[in-house]
């Protein structure tokens, strides 16, 4: 069974729209907004992905900016971006059509046509009234899949713009606090998605787009710089770079901020109000990240799904929860346990390699025994670990097998070690599950009765969640309410048993 491409790939790969809009200028454009907003709307496509779509003006918007008029210019991009649906993948184009890109349709649209509709509430625009033009500007972010609120923000920097625009795109570094970090892109896409929007809104612009790994970046460095952009919840910042511009002897720059985009397609009560990539990146639990690493004959056997996650990361909830849908769930840290059971075939071998010492008066392993003797040294600890896996494995696959003749197609193989042990190749996909550190700490010590540093302790020797979500085909994280862990686990199943018509 083949699964259906990536949402993301089915956008890469939809064609493009483009619109032209005859205007006569801003103050036109600001009256038919609400208007050309529902044309934009109707434009969508159905089925997955989004549909893009590629806006020009007739006379250029370029050709018309002015001192004068670019804060009018400004609030109509804002308007046009924040009003469209998130089905529509909108670009808004400064100079003239998108250079090099395939147009499937292209549309031309008069906006003395259209009806003039009372102005949208949007409150995305600039709030100082900078009517200045300059041939520096610099703003900053983190610039993770773009959505609406980095093409008002880069719009309208862009707008201000003759010269070059220099955009700090936040480094690893500066991400640790950030929601669901390890599904961040690196930032070399991150500069390479800034530089494409930019060259396709306004080619006769330089784009320095670099990575920051302090919070000043360039601001600080290039002396040229006349304005920094950013949104209302930098200003702070942008205060503090003027002190420090001021400190180093060069000029303070002219501050100009954006208000924040409310998400008109807000889903949860946990979502921020504002349209941000760390509510995107919470929408991307639970969906298909990568495609599956081979193929499935469901006449030979189940579908495996490899599920890990650290300690305290909820993965054995999750896996409750996704056996409660359906899917056969196969424990492997139970068959650890079963592993070392009088009997087993990795039994004989620990006793010969370890001694009678690792022996119990019942005739089972003495963990606390074994323990002593792997834990102090890696070598001894690998061996173990060369004798049980293979076992587990095997006992797994037993396992898997038997849950699949009695009618489940989907089976489930539960391990904290499944990368580690290299089960993963013998599985489908895999999913992985992930809280913060600092969760994960509180949880250890609140469960298992730890010191916080035990805790730390026993995650620092686990592979790292960003290990894990690289290698991961879905990600979920149990942070929030129950509810929302049960709403990302459905949405996964459910995707999954489509993809494979179950």
């Amino acid at each position: 069974t083949k699964l259906i491409l990536l949402d993301s790939l089915l956008q890469e790969m939809s064609a493009l729209r483009q619109l032209t809009v005859v205007t006569s200028g801003p103050g036109q454009l600001l009256s038919k907004a609400v208007s050309l907003v529902q044309h934009l709307n109707r434009l969508a496509d159905a089925g997955p992905g989004r549909t893009k779509v590629f806006l020009t003006l007739k006379p250029s918007l370029q050709s018309q900016l002015s001192p004068g008029t670019v804060n009018m210019w400004s609030k109509a991009t804002s308007l046009l971006y924040c009003g469209v649906s998130p089905g529509i993948d909108l670009t808004i184009g400064l100079s003239s059509g998108p250079g090099g890109v395939d147009v499937s349709e292209h549309q031309v649209v008069q906006l003395t046509d259209l009806p003039a509709q009372q102005e949208s509430n949007c409150s995305a625009q600039p709030d100082n009234g900078l009517g200045k033009i300059y041939s520096h500007v610099v703003l900053g972010g983190t610039f993770d899949r773009i959505h609406a609120g980095h093409k008002i923000l880069l719009t309208t920097a862009l707008l201000r713009c003759t010269k070059r625009l220099t955009i700090g795109v936040t480094g690893h570094l500066l991400l640790k606090n950030k929601t669901l970090p390890e599904l961040i892109t690196p930032v070399e896409e991150r500069i390479a998605g800034v530089k494409e929007f930019v060259n396709q809104v306004r080619e006769d612009v330089e784009c320095n787009a670099v990575e920051i790994q302090e919070p000043f970046g360039p601001a600080i460095v290039l002396p040229e710089l006349e304005c920094i952009v950013g949104s209302e919840e930098t200003g702070r910042g942008c205060l503090a770079i003027n002190a420090k511009r001021k400190e180093l002897g060069m000029n303070e720059l002219d501050i100009l901020l954006i208000e924040l985009v409310q998400d008109i397609g807000r889903q949860q009560e946990f979502e921020e109000e504002k349209v941000s990539s760390s509510t995107g990146r919470v929408r991307l639990l639970g969906t298909r990240l990568k495609e599956s690493q081979k193929s499935w004959d469901r006449s030979v056997g189940p579908y495996l799904i490899g599920l890990t996650g650290g300690s305290a990361s909820g993965k054995s909830s999750v896996g409750r929860r996704m056996a409660g849908l359906g899917f056969g769930v196969v424990d492997c840290d139970k068959l650890g346990h079963e592993a070392y059971t009088p009997g087993a075939v990795a039994y004989q071998q620990i006793v010969e390699e370890f001694g009678q010492q690792v022996v119990a008066q019942d005739g089972s392993i003495d963990r606390a025994a074994l323990g002593g003797i792997v834990f102090s040294e890696k070598r001894r600890l690998e061996k173990l670990n060369q004798i049980v896996w293979p076992e587990i494995s095997r006992m797994a696959g037993e396992r898997a097998q038997e849950l699949w003749a009695g009618g489940c197609e989907v089976v489930v193989l539960d391990a904290a070690v499944l990368l580690e042990a290299g089960w993963e190749q013998q599985c489908h996909e895999v999913w992985v599950c992930v809280v913060p550190r600092t969760e994960a700490v509180s949880r250890i010590v609140e469960r298992d009765g730890k010191t916080k540093e035990q805790a730390e302790r026993r995650i620092d020797s686990q592979l790292g969640n960003q290990e894990r979500v690289d290698r991961a085909s879905t990600v979920l994280c149990t942070l929030w309410d129950p509810s929302q862990t049960q709403l990302q686990v459905e949405r996964a199943v459910n995707r999954l048993k489509g993809e494979l018509n179950i």
